[in-house]
């Protein structure tokens, strides 16, 4: 039987990822600058926030950072910043498993 996730909706379909490439393309430059591009919106609503545009071994990453979680927990400007920058907080990305499928007797 082949690896690989199933595909809803579809009559049993599966998706198979090339480890290889998908690690080529997490760290690739266009993923960079796209990150890089997102979190300037958040950046521009955060006044005195530094933006850091990291690539590692694994994947490119993006962050807008200023001052602490303490700071972030009284005053929710950051998740303000995010909201007015068209970031989406809530949203379920996941997907549930199907159920079991009993044998029939």
């Amino acid at each position: 039987m082949a690896k690989g996730s199933f595909i809803p909706g579809t009559k049993g379909d599966r998706v198979v990822l090339n480890y290889k490439g998908v690690g080529e393309l997490l760290r690739s430059e266009g993923i960079a600058s796209e990150l890089e591009s997102r979190m300037r919106r958040v950046q521009s609503a955060l006044p005195g926030s530094e933006l850091q545009v990291l690539r590692n071994g694994k994947r490119a990453r993006a962050k807008v950072a200023r001052g602490s979680d303490f700071e972030e927990a009284n005053t929710g400007e950051l998740s303000r910043a995010l909201d007015l920058a068209g970031g989406k907080r809530g949203v379920k990305v996941k997907t549930n498993k199907p159920k079991a499928r009993r044998a029939s007797t």
